[in-house]
């Protein structure tokens, strides 16, 4: 690929990105940007760098959501050191992040299939993909392309060492594979991967596959992943043994029918939320079976079907399914994520440009007139979830008129009434928010809901009813400091007539 083909490819990728997403670098701070960046004071200072390699409990202001991503600490750290809490620098970056996933994936499919415009119209088809807007808009999803910028790289740098510099490009691979294990955990996948590579690929068959050459190609990379399961191996064992949030069955069960779910928003991406109606599955005996059952059939039909046309349409399918697998064994308090799906529409957009490049053979004209009418309706669907992602208000109450079942849109429109003063509106959603399906409500969850309850309670004057549910947040967690601080306030105030103490204690 000539220096001037590729420009020409980073250039129409970042003309398309911006035109559909520079509408959002005013967007305002949304859900977990709220604990993990505008309320962290550990992102405040470039002098705390160092310590976000060493401790897990610096991603967040609550030390219980901490989370071991270094790599994203550092990125808002040095977003913050350039221009404070201006929100346009971080969605700018999110957008830098996101041109330059489309582009690596470009180069990496012109690569693979020695065609720069089936890189083109691959990399064209994800950046626009409308699934792809909560990773771009969400400052927190950076986590996501950040990962997967460095996969791509990763796999891109080992199907180099094959083909010579093999030292050099491995250990580019190497390189880029620790990186990504530092900015989200799904980057585990990899070494599996790269084992399709070897043995499923038809460029892997051209690799030597004896076992002592495949020990030494492979080993490095098992190194680093054990290395880091060893690091993240507290919250794993909290995760999957000791405080699981559901059952392995349960899990499992939900999760494949979640792949289903997957697959359907990929290949019609309507409605999207930031908060899907989906439900735990009933974990009857059977239903294992059943659903495993369904989805090998369906895995297998797709991939045969694919396979056929794609180059390495096998490994694809293989590799989308191992790169979602961390989200799917380990239980998470949201069942479906749009931003989990960032690396499998990879896959997405190589099958239908595979498609498209087939149809072309026949009928040129028509097969362009298709892929710019696909691309113009992902990037205006796109688009139309930028508009959404404006706002506090915009996002949750399209969130509630799409998922009136789930918990966290009630939770959070009560948090926009109570803000603007409709303090009865609030407390109606808070309720909702307990009763709608308590199955899913995370410790933090009721965290929140009994404070804001008690918050709101308190603006009323409804001094009693906002101790108990102040009482009640700290029955969740007694060390949470606004809870404490609140309740200690108002039983002072109760005290105060008869104790000249305690209005000293109102007052501070």
């Amino acid at each position: 690929m000539t220096r001037s083909v590729l420009l020409f490819q980073v250039v129409a990728l970042a003309v398309a990105v911006l035109a559909v997403y520079s509408g959002g670098l005013q967007n305002a701070f949304q859900y977990d940007d709220i604990h993990s960046l505008v309320e962290n004071p550990h992102v405040r200072s470039v002098d705390s760098i160092p310590q976000f390699f060493l401790r897990s409990d610096l991603f967040s202001v609550d030390p219980k959501s901490g989370m071991y991503r270094p790599l994203v600490l550092v990125s808002y750290a040095l977003n913050h050191a350039i221009g404070g809490y201006q929100v346009f620098g971080y969605h700018l970056v999110n957008i830098a992040l996101h041109i330059t996933v489309s582009g690596a994936l470009c180069l990496l499919i012109g690569y693979w299939t020695e065609s720069a415009l089936r890189g083109l119209v691959t990399g064209l088809l994800f950046a626009l993909h409308p699934i792809n807007s909560e990773t771009v808009n969400y400052v927190s999803s950076r986590s996501e392309s950040l990962c997967a910028l460095f996969l791509i790289l990763a796999l891109f740098a080992y199907l180099r060492a094959a083909s010579g510099n093999g030292m050099v490009w491995r250990g580019l691979s190497l390189l880029a594979f620790a990186a990504s294990l530092l900015s989200k955990s799904v980057g585990i996948a990899l070494p599996a991967v790269l084992l399709l590579v070897d043995f499923v690929t038809a460029r892997g068959r051209a690799l030597d596959r004896r076992p002592l050459v495949l020990l030494r190609r492979h080993l490095p990379y098992w190194l680093i992943a054990v290395a880091y399961l060893v690091i993240v191996g507290a919250a794993l064992d909290t995760a999957l043994v000791s405080e699981p949030l559901r059952s392995a069955t349960i899990q499992a069960c939900t999760q494949v029918k979640a792949v289903a779910y997957y697959l359907k928003l990929l290949a019609l991406p309507h409605p999207l939320n930031v908060e899907h109606q989906f439900f735990l599955a009933s974990g009857g005996p059977e239903a294992p079976v059943v659903f495993a059952g369904l989805f090998g059939i369906s895995l297998v039909a797709v991939t045969a079907a694919v396979g056929r046309k794609l180059p390495g349409g096998l490994f694809w399918m293989l590799a989308a399914l191992l790169f979602l697998l961390p989200t799917l064994v380990i239980p998470l308090n949201v069942l479906v994520n749009e931003h989990r799906l960032y690396l499998p529409s990879a896959v997405l957009a190589l099958g239908l440009g595979g498609a498209l490049a087939c149809f072309s053979r026949r009928r040129f004209g028509t097969a362009a007139l298709a892929g710019v009418a696909l691309l113009l309706t992902f990037g205006l669907h796109a688009s139309n979830r930028t508009v959404v992602w404006s706002s506090h208000e915009s996002l949750w109450t399209a969130a509630l008129q799409w998922a009136p079942s789930m918990p966290r849109p009630n939770l959070y429109v009560g948090d926009h009434h109570r803000e603007i003063g409709e303090h009865e509106k609030a407390l109606a959603a808070y309720q909702r928010a307990l009763t709608v399906y308590p199955e899913v409500l995370s410790g933090g969850d009721l965290l929140a809901i009994h404070n804001n309850r008690g918050s709101t309670l308190l603006a009323m004057g409804r001094n009693g009813e906002a101790i108990a549910a102040y009482r009640q947040a700290l029955e969740v967690d007694s060390t949470f400091a606004r809870s404490r601080e609140a309740l200690d306030a108002l039983l002072a105030l109760q005290q105060k007539e008869r104790d000249p103490r305690a209005n000293a204690r109102y007052k501070q």
